[in-house]
């Protein structure tokens, strides 16, 4: 199964961050919200879907390695 997923963050506090992704960047129309503590993530609409998952893994991979949470990406599979 092949996913391409873009993301933005929408805004970020002292526990949560929230991103908008969807399958185009002009078009995210899909948020969740991200828990800093844990990596554990909510998506608004309750989908839990491929492409969600696939993308709270690169939004985490991306935070523990640069220690910063990302502005923006994609995720290709």
């Amino acid at each position: 199964m092949a996913i391409l997923v873009y993301y933005r963050k929408l805004s970020e506090d002292a526990s949560t961050v929230r991103y908008a992704f969807g399958g185009h960047p002009e078009e995210m129309d899909r948020a969740m919200t991200l828990d800093k503590a844990t990596y554990g993530a909510e998506p608004d609409d309750g989908g839990e879907t491929f492409g969600f998952l696939a993308t709270v893994r690169r939004i985490a991979r991306t935070h523990h390695a640069s220690g910063t949470w990302p502005e923006h990406g994609m995720v290709a599979h």
